[in-house]
């Protein structure tokens, strides 16, 4: 009988991700019969093998800095800002070696439940580094006492050098990515032949897997906030990405930065392509030669001059349009209500001229000076008053954003609503 193993990669305060992405795996019915960690990984696989998901979301969606810190670490003040947090974390580490995990410590005792953890019928295995002895430490069901357990965990959770060693048995251990930090082996060597691993792609080391397994990889599509940062809201938005990442890895939803509801991409690209195409090659049709070579030089062009968008293309610039106008990246869209916030984020943009871009061009610093929702907005008004006298010229500078403003304008039109 195949057995399913989940590994959890090391990542700190990333770890809400895995909470995501293992509540989209149990709506998916696949449970796993192995769970392996390092780090955060093997804190959370305690909670996953107890059946605790309850009770991890609600510590995820609950967590700050002072959840994780002695607030005696920090400034006193009401502003939780991710500057104090290295600025202290410098400090406290130059004068005391690391940061205290004592707080880590006492969520552990109020999550940890021994009957659930040794009654489950799902196997567990961490890593941690014994630095007293310079060797790597492997655990698993097998080898650990109820009242070890604790110890093992936390140990390979300290996160050396931002805390410190943690003691056990008078041997000074460290966190588990010194050795592994995404035990897959380890899962293999507990019977696991298909193993869906999450890495949070944090700093440590990784070992070459072994065996011919079956490996699904899921990692975050969308920016993350550091390891040390412990945030309620920035935990609760990992905790959707984890869920949306893991339904579009098994297809169940689509997109790649954003996600849409299934085969919202596909009826979006059948039902516009043509007229993009169109549209854009009544604007190519009228450059002269010079401007065209220029465009023809970027990829994203090569498969549209010759009547060509692709699928993926199409959804790239759709991707960047939602980019462009800081759309929210941790919902799940339906591609109406998406190209309505495009659309409702060109009305509030603020138009800009041929003179202003022009003038900031020429300071050499248009990149950080000009804002990309007004380039859009000054194409956008190019095109629909059918006016690019003003406009062609700056094209090779901004295909990106011109791609994006004939997009909307081909989802618009010159209807007055979407």
């Amino acid at each position: 009988m195949s057995k399913l193993g989940l590994v959890l990669s090391g990542g700190g305060s990333k770890g809400a991700y895995q909470i995501g992405v293992y509540k989209a795996l149990l709506k998916l019915g696949k449970k796993p019969n192995i769970v392996t960690g390092t780090s955060v990984g093997a804190l959370n696989g305690v909670l996953i093998i107890q059946n605790d998901i309850r009770r991890a979301i609600k510590m995820w969606r609950n967590i700050s800095f002072l959840t994780i810190y002695d607030e005696n670490s920090f400034p006193n003040t009401d502003n939780e800002a991710i500057a104090n947090v290295y600025k202290q974390y410098v400090k406290t580490f130059i004068n005391e070696g690391g940061m205290d995990i004592s707080k880590l410590s006492s969520i552990f005792d109020k999550l940890y439940n021994p009957n659930k953890f040794f009654r489950s019928e799902v196997d567990y295995g961490l890593v941690t580094y014994n630095l007293s002895k310079n060797k790597p430490v492997l655990k698993t069901k097998r080898n650990l006492e109820a009242n070890k357990v604790k110890d093992y965990v936390i140990s390979s959770a300290s996160c050396y050098p931002a805390f410190k060693p943690y003691k056990i048995d008078n041997e000074l251990y460290i966190d588990g990515g010194y050795h592994d930090n995404l035990p897959i082996n380890l899962a293999v060597n507990l019977g696991a032949d298909e193993i869906i691993a999450v890495d949070l792609r944090a700093v440590g080391f990784k070992k070459d897997t072994k065996e011919d397994v079956n490996i699904t990889v899921i990692s975050p599509r969308n920016k993350i906030v550091s390891f040390l940062v412990f945030e309620k809201t920035k935990s609760r938005e990992a905790i959707r990405f984890g869920y949306n990442d893991t339904m579009k890895t098994f297809g169940k939803l689509d997109g790649d930065v954003f996600t849409f509801k299934k085969n919202n991409l596909v009826k979006n690209y059948n039902k516009y392509n043509e007229e993009f195409e169109k549209n854009l090659n009544s604007v190519f049709e009228g450059l002269d030669s010079a401007v065209l070579n220029k465009i023809v030089s970027s990829s994203v062009f090569k498969s549209i001059i010759s009547d060509k968008v692709s699928y993926k293309n199409f959804n790239d610039l759709v991707e960047k349009a939602g980019i462009c106008f800081a759309i929210p990246e941790d919902n799940i869209y339906n591609i109406k209500s998406f190209n309505r916030g495009l659309l409702n984020g060109l009305s509030a943009a603020i138009p800009t001229t041929k003179g202003v871009i022009g003038d900031k061009i020429k300071n050499k610093d248009f990149n950080k000076l000009i804002d990309k929702k007004q380039v859009v907005k000054f194409f956008y008004e190019a095109i629909i008053k059918n006016n690019f006298e003003q406009a062609i010229k700056f094209i090779p500078l901004f295909i990106e954003e011109f791609l994006i403003a004939m997009y909307i304008y081909t989802i618009k039109g010159r209807r007055r609503t979407y």
